[in-house]
């Protein structure tokens, strides 16, 4: 071959190798998941970005997260940035909200900007507002909701205007706040401004947070789905918002938002969280709208340590990676037999995207037909149940798990063998408390009802034990003195007559915890279920009752005032117009405590008197 051929040879090797190059460096991840930044670019910063996330947060723009932004775009260049400028600033409801848009333009997004070289301001696509309303009044009722659409009304051009799309809302996790109608009344007032925002090629924003920790949709509707709400009341309502635009750009754990005890790392382990993930992600991927969700947070360990990506950022890396291969088996099966189910657990935690199938025979090593598919759910094990087996059989399962590769091998055979005996099968239906609401340093007395769904009575003289544990502990209370047989189908109330300090009451702390009470907690006599014993619900102790500050009426007949709040706890506040009227009217939404003060307007609309109360409602 002849020199002038070698180099043509060689230039069309390089520009082979060139357009490979180009091709890796647009492939965006499968996933939807990716990182909310702060502070520093870390190696687990470093590794997620090596991920081609399809989105990326980052906060304000220090150093690290301009240096953030040049590795993402530079390896991913279609990938999408979504910035938020961090600022102390408030606007109450009396301003004028056009006004207060520009004022927040000009004063805390536009510097900083501007300080930015042409290429730097190129690799941002979407810019946020005000935080969770730490800015601005949101929805604590309609009159708010409608002063915040007004401010996104304004403020959006603006941000368009300077070439980025606007990424409106930034709502918190659980709002807005209220029953599905108040819920339904406060979206449609923002309707205008998701309008406006769609059309300047904009999206909006909501921060998915779990919770109780659960992969139950029915809870989770609430929570980190909650946005599922909006886009159900779109497709009856509102079609054409049926495809706007959502970046969760919040997303995880987070009990109360407590930045030691909040996150993941307090609630769990790292495998438990990876489980979670998944599930979420599977999730996601079936919400066309949602173009990702940015993990809270990675990048500043000492002001979130419970939250920090950075000890699973390998991980996550990996995960966004779209895999070569398919996935290993799972392992640590586990069979639990039951009266009338066969519960299935394993251990193993995903590595990328995955799903699982289970297969279940009559004869031991197969073959096997396929009863479960996209099996995502549980947390501290993935978890599936066999409703279709007999009492007296035995059943051979096995799992396998799916990737964008495909399906691996099979897992080793577990053998689940269905007892042909009655038994009874104690769960709890409801717990309670008293005082209700309680206070912190009160003594707290709980209850629960226990129910026998099971086919036997439970036995009699056996105690029927109940533990009451506060956020994933050990009992802080107990029940054990109740011997009387439960037949099938009946309930019984059990109250709290013991504790490990010999007391029957908690002493109450302040703040958001998850009170479980567990029936038969130490296992006196045989279930057909032993899976299903406790129940968790939230418990919200606020510091002191609610206390409304002097009332204020400014010349527009707007009344103002602030009362005192925990973080965490919501609120609900209600008016008379007169002392003797016998109902209380709402005042809006339910609102959610951000801070220890909650600051509440309201148009008398030419009243000459109103009285108002505030109600811890959770």
């Amino acid at each position: 071959m002849s020199r002038t051929s070698k180099a043509a040879a060689l230039a069309c090797l390089v520009l082979l190798l060139a357009a490979v190059h180009s091709l890796h460096a647009q492939t965006l991840s499968s996933s939807k998941l990716s990182a909310h930044l702060i502070n520093s670019y870390t190696t687990g910063v470093s590794n997620i970005v090596a991920g081609h996330p399809r989105v990326l947060k980052i906060l304000d723009l220090g150093s690290g997260m301009l240096q953030a932004a040049r590795a993402y775009k530079a390896g991913t260049p279609n990938g999408r940035i979504i910035l938020r400028i961090y600022t102390p600033r408030s606007y109450p409801i009396t301003d004028d909200p056009a006004a207060d848009a520009t004022n927040f333009w000009t004063s805390v997004l536009q510097p900083p900007l501007n300080g930015l070289s042409a290429s730097d301001q190129a690799l941002i696509d979407y810019l946020e507002g005000p935080n969770e309303g730490d800015s601005t009044p949101t929805w604590q009722s309609l009159q708010t909701a409608q002063w915040f659409t007004t401010f996104w009304t304004h403020l959006s051009p603006l941000i368009a205007s300077a070439g980025f799309k606007p990424c409106i809302g930034s709502i918190a996790v659980g709002n807005p706040p209220g029953t599905p109608s108040q819920i339904q009344s406060n979206i449609s007032t923002f309707v205008p401004a998701l309008r406006q925002a769609k059309s300047l090629g904009g999206a909006w924003s909501y921060h998915a947070y779990t919770i109780n920790y659960t992969t139950d949709t029915g809870v989770e509707y609430y929570y980190s789905l909650r946005y599922r709400q909006f886009y159900s009341q779109f497709a009856s309502q509102y079609p054409d918002l049926a495809d706007m635009p959502l970046i969760l750009t919040e997303g995880g754990v987070d009990q109360s938002g407590t930045p030691s005890t909040s996150g993941w790392q307090a609630r769990g382990t790292a495998a438990d969280y990876e489980r979670w993930l998944n599930w979420f992600d599977h999730q996601l991927a079936q919400d066309g709208y949602v173009l990702g969700c940015t993990l809270f947070e990675v990048g500043n360990p000492s002001g979130w340590s419970s939250f920090d990506l950075e000890p699973i950022a390998g991980w996550l890396s990996d995960f966004l990676t779209i895999p070569a291969n398919v996935p290993l088996a799972p392992t640590g099966l586990v069979g639990v037999a039951t009266n009338g189910t066969a519960l299935l657990t394993w251990t193993s935690a995903p590595l990328n995207p995955t799903t699982y199938n289970v297969k279940r025979s009559r004869t031991s090593g197969g073959p096997y037909t396929i009863i479960g598919t996209n099996i995502t759910e549980g947390v501290k094990m993935t978890t599936y149940t066999d409703t279709a087996v007999t009492n007296g059989g035995t059943y051979y399962y096995v799992v396998s798990a799916v990737n964008a590769a495909g399906e691996g091998p099979i897992s080793s055979q577990v053998a689940v063998a269905v007892p042909n005996t009655s038994l009874p099968d104690v769960i709890v239906t409801a717990v309670t408390w008293a005082p209700n609401p309680a206070f912190a340093n009160n003594n707290v007395t709980f209850r629960a009802t226990v129910k026998n769904q099971g086919t036997a009575p439970t036995p009699s003289g056996v105690t029927l034990g109940i533990g009451f544990s506060m956020d994933g502990g050990p009992n802080v209370t107990w029940s054990g003195g109740y011997t009387r047989a439960i037949l099938p189908g009946a309930s019984v109330i059990l109250t709290a007559d013991g504790g490990p300090t010999g007391s029957s009451t908690w002493k109450a702390t302040p703040g958001m915890h998850t009170l479980t009470a567990t029936a038969d907690d130490i296992n006196r006599f045989p279930e057909s279920n032993e899976g299903n014993n406790a129940m968790s619900v939230n418990l919200a102790i606020s510091s002191a009752p609610p206390k409304i500050s002097q009332i204020n009426v400014a010349t527009n007949n707007t009344a103002s005032f602030t009362f005192s709040s925990t973080v965490g706890i919501q609120y609900r506040v209600q008016f008379k117009n007169d002392l003797d009227a016998s109902q209380w009217s709402d005042l809006g939404s339910d609102i959610v405590a951000s801070s220890n003060t909650v600051s509440v307007s309201d148009n008398l609309g030419g009243l000459s008197q109103r009285f108002y109360r505030v109600l811890q409602s959770n």
